[in-house]
């Protein structure tokens, strides 16, 4: 019984010596409290802030401060959905009328236009051409609405796929518009077909244009001219800033 004893005390003061030696080499490993982790964490990642460039927006402020109905979206894009953009002041016709395209509008319908692959210079002149950049116009007795004249009766499948629900909203109603436009020239081939089929609806430009060999009408070469005259602008103003940069 006492070699047994004597074995237990041995066995256990070895244990306890084990157990201090763990606990001082471990000790010489400095393991920071979770707050300062945390802080040293966050000053070694990138700003999440979106810096716009010079190049990117050719002095136009991209982010202000909008009344009804252009407050209903927010400004949240970033550097890669806004290259390329340039702010176009709308024409003097359209400022007669009453429209406004203001910076957000433009901005949102320049990223729209780019997720679809449709020309945003031809969508611009199509809403001045259609609505004089009036978001709430409305034409063929109240059945067109908005900025790019939506009929609801027509795009109700539409609007319930992309989650519009108010063609008043310039917002949405530029988004219909746009995957409208999309659908048509997969269904054409070709932008002034598109523009004629937007104009007509397909039946109507196929009875009344198409069969009659025409492809090019007033008002297609019309808002093509003047997406034209829209890219000129865009392009003189990067020339400018390029010669600016060299200076």
């Amino acid at each position: 019984m006492k070699r047994i004893a004597a074995v237990t005390v041995f066995l256990i003061a070895l244990i306890v010596v084990f157990v201090l030696v763990v606990r001082n080499v471990s000790g010489t490993k400095e393991t920071p409290p979770p707050d300062a982790t945390t802080a040293a964490a966050a000053e070694t990642e990138p700003e999440t802030e979106v810096q716009y460039t010079q190049q990117d927006i050719f002095g136009c402020e991209l982010i202000g401060t909008y009344e009804y109905p252009f407050n209903q979206m927010s400004q949240d894009w970033g550097s890669d959905e806004v290259k390329g953009f340039y702010y176009h002041e709308i024409s003097e016709d359209a400022a007669a009328a009453g429209g406004q395209m203001p910076v957000i509008m433009q901005v949102y319908t320049y990223i729209v236009c780019q997720n679809y692959g449709v020309d945003y210079e031809m969508v611009f002149a199509l809403i001045e051409r259609e609505s004089w950049c009036r978001w709430d116009a409305e034409g063929d007795g109240g059945d067109s609405v908005g900025y790019m004249q939506i009929q609801e009766r027509w795009h109700k499948d539409r609007m319930e796929r992309l989650g519009v629900v108010d063609l008043t909203n310039p917002f949405g109603n530029v988004r219909v518009g746009v995957d409208y436009l999309a659908e048509l020239y997969k269904k054409t081939g070709n932008w002034m077909d598109t523009l004629a089929a937007y104009n007509y609806g397909l039946n109507g430009a196929q009875k009344h244009l198409w069969s009659e060999g025409i492809h090019e009408y007033a008002y297609n070469t019309g808002i093509m001219e003047r997406a034209q005259q829209l890219k000129d602008e865009t392009a003189a103003a990067r020339a400018t800033l390029k010669e600016g940069e060299k200076q």
